[in-house]
């Protein structure tokens, strides 16, 4: 669509650039509906089109129509630049889970354990089609503004997982699994490595805090220490009683934790297993309190700024 034809129908705001191009709030004006539009960043290097480009909207695509991911509403030229429209989802995992790092209190175990499975059912719906995240993090998790029911996005680094392997830089460091931290290498490895992320994010809800990272420890040392069972409190490495004290309070959490956050990647607990788990789904039972608690938490947290 030519900017005068969509500026006719639309009214259009920026609410974010990065290396990924830019994204715009979008309100039509005859429903008074509101989208989020994501314009992409050409690349000269790849005839205008980056592979990054090419990869999130085929995976969206192939996506299309599953609860938990967010779905790709249309695609069309704007301006030059190959554009994306999604329905606007401005609050995220992240923000939700933000308002614990403020001093205020830890999210209900109920909702952390709902939003687990969720993020689960997009990841094995994406597993089964041999698709991997490569990005799993709360702030790209986003929540429906109603339930707060989670909508799985960014898949600019997702792919097809291949034998011959992919880079291991892939994964924002705190939420990468042990077999990436091969620096600059092509390495082997599989669907797994979203189950590893996805046991981090458990951690860092029960925690009220980004769990594994400390800017004076290499992150894959950090890791090792905090979930080795025998290492107790050194001068050197924190125990996993001082990185998760949380996690460790509560057997039910802790469980499902160390299912996840296997070093071994075939031991890992996979999504399909997750959902399968009775006694973490039965204690996923959201109530509306509940909701509208991790509502104004949010809100609370906002005005706390």
């Amino acid at each position: 669509e030519s900017s005068d034809s969509l500026c006719r129908e639309y009214i259009l705001q920026k609410i974010g650039s990065g290396h990924y191009g830019h994204v715009y709030w979008v309100k039509c004006r005859e429903t008074g509906d509101n989208y989020a539009l994501k314009c992409h960043q050409n690349n000269a290097d790849d005839n205008g089109v980056s592979e990054s480009t090419v990869r999130e909207l085929s995976c969206l695509s192939a996506l299309r129509g599953h609860p938990n991911i967010v779905e790709m509403l249309d695609c069309f030229l704007y301006n030059g630049q190959i554009s994306s429209l999604m329905p606007y989802l401005p609050l995220t995992l992240f923000d939700v889970m933000y308002r614990t790092w403020r001093g205020l209190s830890v999210l209900p175990i109920p909702y952390i354990a709902r939003s687990s499975l969720e993020i689960a059912n997009a990841l094995s719906y994406m597993h089964g089609l041999n698709m991997v995240h490569r990005d799993l993090k709360p702030e790209n998790v986003l929540l429906t503004a109603d339930t707060l029911t989670v909508k799985v996005a960014d898949m600019g680094l997702s792919r097809y997982a291949i034998a011959k392997g992919m880079s291991s830089t892939v994964v924002t460091e705190p939420y990468r699994a042990p077999e990436l931290f091969v620096n600059g290498c092509i390495v082997p490895y599989t669907c797994a490595v979203d189950m590893w992320s996805l046991g981090v994010m458990i951690v860092d809800a029960m925690e009220a805090k980004v769990a594994f990272y400390d800017p004076k420890i290499p992150t894959d040392k950090f890791i090792a220490a905090a979930l080795d069972p025998e290492l107790s409190e050194s001068d050197n490495y924190p125990s996993r009683k001082t990185v998760m004290p949380n996690v460790m309070r509560h057997k039910r959490v802790s469980r499902i934790v160390f299912k996840l956050l296997q070093m071994d990647p075939k031991k890992r607990l996979t999504a399909r297993s997750l959902l399968a788990d009775g006694q973490w789904r039965k204690g996923s039972r959201v109530t509306p309190d509940i909701i509208s608690y991790v509502k104004q938490c949010v809100v609370n947290a906002r005005w706390d700024k």
